[in-house]
């Protein structure tokens, strides 16, 4: 058997960078189609690996070819290059290798997805909008938000508009691109993260004019609040809340609704209650970890690492990271509703909810919030921390609502809309005795 072709390719938004990119994500799809025509096709199997831009040297896609230990450095993936290189299944089942934006060890993980669950994923998100489209891109291309917007193009056998935020995202940017896809008769469609989002609606009303004429603009990548997901349909955006996961080739809930095709359950795992996925969008595995999966009733099923239930509705709740679960006078609380019911409060625009020691409870419940005005001394900050509690205790549960309030600037972000939790937690250790501090 012969040796995967291994293509190292960078992600971003840079024109050039995609452009490789989309290249790349275009071959797969070509040879995808040659196999199912013809299952012996000839032509080798080709795995693309999307990465930071950053760490990839400018290349042709020829020029992309690369060895395990080229792709796979020791000193980024101790081992990987060696069972790859010794073990030509290794990477069987695997297509493109796109990392995580983090896990519960800090380390992202590398996801190795095949062709047809990506091409699964862009089929049901067909079926979820109003069909095949034309798409917008303004999220870089080694997160599969990004990834999969270059897929669902090439499925649907159109261009992308790119939108370069290399340098940040300007909303009115997005002016040019959004004429270009809908000139025609097909929709528009456009993913954007909530900051994005929030950028859009405060960016005035010739951007939000052009917002209006999409045919549906993907949320994700990290939870909207309820009243910025207000504020947009309010302002007539066709707006669908997604959420997903790499290992599951992207969005694969919209609106809380599974995708076509997409069973979601939750279950009893290391004594949490998470939710695991079963369908045709899974990952094929990780490549350096061992993978969530287990077998029942004839499916394979994927255990994440976030809590949640399904209503008997069969809507889909997630509650928040089984990680993130804050033990505090014997209580688990999960901080996700919390987060919901503190981003809620009129006089902040961000909050973050983490647990801090505390010799008496164990954990106290931390919000870490942006105020949209900063207190200028312990009074006002008294008066911020008391008004945050209540609100939350009024939608949630005295027993959950924060006894601590934190007020910082801004949260410190990841890429991608992931809050950096280490940062989180220097942030409200550095607070402690300061006016930026209320504790009950």
């Amino acid at each position: 058997m012969a040796a995967p072709r291994i293509l190292v390719v960078p992600g971003g938004t840079a024109i050039n960078a995609v452009a490789l990119a989309n290249a790349s994500i275009h071959k797969l799809v070509e040879l995808y189609e040659e196999r199912q025509a013809d299952p012996n096709h000839p032509a080798p199997h080709t795995v693309v690996f999307l990465r930071d831009p950053a760490l990839v040297p400018p290349a042709t896609l020829r020029g992309s070819a690369a060895t395990p230990e080229q792709a796979f450095p020791e000193q980024d993936y101790p081992g990987l290059a060696d069972r790859i290189t010794n073990d030509p299944h290794f990477l069987d089942g695997v297509d493109l290798v796109i990392a995580t934006s983090g896990s519960s060890v800090g380390k992202p993980r590398l996801v190795g997805l095949s062709t047809d669950a990506l091409i699964a994923s862009a089929k049901a998100t067909e079926l979820a909008l109003d069909g095949p489209g034309r798409w917008i891109l303004a999220l870089p291309t080694h997160h599969i938000a990004g990834a999969m917007v270059l897929l669902r193009a090439a499925v649907a056998e159109t261009n992308p508009q790119v939108v370069d935020t290399t340098q940040g995202f300007d909303p009115a940017a997005l002016l040019p691109a959004i004429a270009g896809v809908t000139q025609d008769q097909m929709p528009g469609y456009l993913s954007l993260v909530p900051t994005q989002l929030v950028q859009c609606l405060d960016a005035g009303d010739q951007v939000i004019d052009a917002l209006r004429s999409l045919s549906a603009i993907l949320v994700g990548g990290a939870a909207i609040s309820q009243n910025l997901l207000q504020r947009a349909l309010d302002a007539g955006l066709k707006v669908r809340t997604t959420y997903g996961m790499t290992e599951t080739s992207g969005g694969c809930v919209y609106d809380g609704e599974p995708m076509p095709g997409v069973t979601i359950r939750a279950v009893d795992w290391d004594g949490r209650t998470r939710l695991a996925f079963s369908g045709p969008t899974l990952m094929t595995r990780y490549l350096e970890a061992e993978s969530p999966f287990f077998e029942e009733g004839g499916h394979r099923w994927l255990v994440s690492g976030d809590m949640g239930i399904i209503r008997a509705s069969g809507k889909v709740e997630v509650s928040g990271r089984a990680d993130d679960v804050i033990t505090s006078g014997g209580l688990s609380i999960a901080p996700g509703p919390l987060r919901r019911a503190v981003r809620s409060y009129e006089g902040i625009s961000d909050a973050w909810i983490l647990g801090t020691p505390d010799e008496k409870w164990g954990q106290i419940v931390t919000a870490l919030v942006v105020p949209k005005q900063m207190p200028s001394d312990s009074l006002e900050m008294a008066e911020l921390g008391s008004a945050v509690r209540e609100h939350a205790a009024a939608r949630i549960g005295r027993a959950q609502a924060p006894r601590r309030v934190v007020a910082v600037e801004e949260l410190p972000y990841l890429g991608f809309d992931k809050i950096d939790r280490a940062a989180a937690a220097q942030a409200t250790s550095e607070a402690s005795g300061t006016e930026r501090e209320w504790v009950r």
